[in-house]
């Protein structure tokens, strides 16, 4: 859905679950419905996804050093998935944070961290 349906489906308050929508590189998607003024369920009505290959690409594009990223990925996941959740409140900040940078960060201070244990 392009930013302006988003719109328009606001305004006719026309979501259906399921539906997303693109603002730059973030996708949000339709996770919970309304029934009249209220919502279905006490939740979030969008959420927001990265992929496990966004990660690997942010990897292949910025890492070179990383011969294999998918198996770097594997191997550190936790390790990342953990260093991002605690980056999250910079992404959704207003400070101009990507999600690219934030993810090449904490991959840098994975490598690092796995740089000094060697």
């Amino acid at each position: 859905m392009k930013l302006e349906e988003f719109e328009e489906a606001i305004r006719k308050d026309d979501f259906g679950i399921g539906d997303s929508f693109w603002i730059g590189d973030w996708e949000f998607q339709v996770v919970n419905g309304r029934k009249g003024n209220s919502l279905v369920e006490d939740e979030v009505v969008f959420k927001w996804e990265l992929a496990r290959q966004d990660f690997i690409q942010v990897i292949r594009d910025n890492h070179s050093e990383i011969e294999n990223p998918e198996e770097f990925f594997g191997q550190h996941e936790s390790d990342i998935l953990h260093d991002f959740t605690k980056a999250f409140d910079v992404l959704v900040g207003e400070c101009g944070a990507t999600y690219g940078t934030i993810i090449n960060d904490v991959v840098d201070e994975v490598v690092s961290r796995n740089q000094n244990l060697e």
